[in-house]
């Protein structure tokens, strides 16, 4: 097991120099160095290898967000002072520290790089491809330009994808952008736009090219144009339905749209191969592994409604807890003890708050946490099909939606009885499955399922502010979002979940 590691992937020339009142300013791309750096097309397809690479390392990083907002959607619960988990889950919710010298500025500020890292390096492959006409070929003659332009879109939409989910506003930068001028700020939800426009391109390549991506560059499986469009496809519908900050947000989402984006979508589970040695998941390991995240009560519960919501009478409620759920029960989630393991102590340092207490913690990484080398799913073919259910509910069509439903994981691997076709029972499994069958997946789904439907906990950060690092450096005026900080319902929630 790696108990820390700190990786990073930067291309020849990455980093976006930043100047200017809420302005950025890019490095030129006719620097006499990013031509010698990008000279050989071989360079070029060796740095679209890795965008995939840099965005899962980014997106499953211990020193990311990762952690923070699954604790803080109270999916996870963890009392250590790592990475922000026991200041982004404290009750009542605090202010996120947005100053440089907070100890957890890198929760925010090395996430924040990395996409604009992953952004730089997609845009300077398009401006090789896009505007000085270069050919990517293999070894054996084939033209490979259509696969390495497909995978630069794909990581241009990811990047501001991303930050569009997770950050108020940033910068929208692609390879169109003047960059001989300051560049202004974006709220995120011309981040959102920028970046589906940008997978849509990369929809479009896949469909006039034919390609098969080297093993390294997503290993696990074989990857061609019709995989890379479906999860391009799935990204598009996700970052419309993740976006919204508010349940008003939510009902306005263009659902048409995003079911047909989610029609197209993968048809397999996301997970690359790990290797422990440039592939490995640190989210996962951190969340699961002994001593480190357990299972909120709140996600228990959910499960099994004989478990408490809450961990409220301090070290006698285990004296209270009723015996742990070990076969099938009727009204009882078979996955409680499938993917769930029932522990009879919690570590967590009691001065910090019983309400992290917990029973239970997440198996079903398991093999990952002994191994090592196993696939790591971050976006599961499950997450889709609800995106599809979500979609044709907000359509009145209740009887698709319960059809998918009642297809899958909860029937199938929970054992629950099928749903009816209405929507309010619809809509309820939708969040269940959310938090239950896509537990502890990819970065941020517990966070925005509870964030689009008003349900995380009052004064909790709706988003991050841009790092308070780069807000100096950009000369901009210091902010921050949560407790009362910020615009209520907007930047930080007004809601709850209890």
């Amino acid at each position: 097991m790696k108990t820390y590691k700190y990786f990073l992937l930067f291309t020849v020339l990455t980093a976006l120099l930043v100047a200017g009142c809420e302005s950025l300013e890019v490095k030129n791309l006719n620097d006499p160095d990013f031509a010698t750096a990008f000279s050989k097309p071989s360079d070029v397809k060796g740095v679209a290898g890795g965008l995939i690479n840099t965005w899962f390392q980014a997106s499953q990083d211990y020193n990311g967000p990762a952690l923070a907002l699954w604790v803080g959607a109270d999916a996870g619960t963890c009392s250590h002072g790592n990475v922000g988990m026991w200041h982004f889950s404290m009750e009542p919710r605090i202010a996120w520290d947005n100053t440089p010298a907070y100890g957890n500025a890198t929760v925010n500020e090395t996430f924040y790089k990395a996409m604009y890292s992953l952004l730089s390096s997609s845009n300077e492959i398009l401006v090789k491809l896009l505007t000085d006409g270069m050919v990517i070929t293999a070894d054996d003659g084939t033209d490979e330009t259509g696969m390495v332009k497909a995978m630069a879109y794909l990581g241009q939409g990811l990047a501001l994808g991303y930050v569009g989910l997770f950050y108020d506003k940033g910068f929208a930068v692609t390879e169109d952008t003047d960059l001989t001028g300051e560049i202004p700020v974006a709220p995120y939800t011309e981040l959102i736009t920028t970046a589906v426009a940008s997978l849509d391109k990369c929809i479009a390549e896949c469909s006039s090219t034919t390609f098969t991506l080297p093993g390294t560059w997503i290993p696990g499986m074989t990857y061609t144009q019709v995989e890379i469009a479906q999860i391009a496809n799935s990204m598009a519908a996700k970052l419309l339905s993740y976006s919204p900050r508010n349940k008003a947000d939510n009902d306005a989402v263009d659902w048409g749209r995003v079911l047909a984006y989610a029609n197209k979508g993968i048809t397999f589970d996301f997970a690359p191969k790990m290797d422990d040695v440039d592939w490995y998941d640190l989210y996962h390991t951190y969340a699961n592994y002994a001593g480190w995240g357990q299972v909120d009560m709140r996600i228990a519960n959910m499960m099994d409604p004989a478990m408490p919501s809450r961990w409220t009478l301090g070290a006698d409620q285990w004296a209270t807890l009723p015996a742990p759920t070990l076969a099938h029960e009727d009204g009882v989630d078979d996955r409680i003890f499938t993917d769930f393991q029932y522990k009879s102590s919690c570590t967590f340092r009691v001065e910090r708050g019983y309400y992290h207490y917990s029973c239970y913690r997440y198996s079903r990484h398991d093999d990952y946490l002994s191994t090592w080398t196993t696939p790591s799913p971050v976006f599961r073919k499950a997450e889709n099909d609800l995106l599809k259910a979500e979609a044709m509910m907000h359509q009145s069509n209740f009887t698709g939606a319960a059809d998918i439903i009642n297809a899958g994981e909860r029937i199938t691997r929970g054992g629950l009885a099928p749903i009816e076709a209405t929507a309010a029972e619809v809509e309820a499994a939708i969040f269940y499955e959310r938090n239950i069958e896509l537990f502890c997946s990819g970065l941020g789904v517990e966070f925005c399922t509870m964030r689009k439907a008003d349900k995380l906990q009052k004064g909790t950060p709706l988003h991050f502010p841009i790092p308070g690092q780069q807000l100096e450096v950009n000369l901009m005026e210091p902010y921050s979002f949560g407790a009362d900080k910020g615009v209520a319902g907007q930047d930080y929630s007004n809601g709850g979940w209890f």
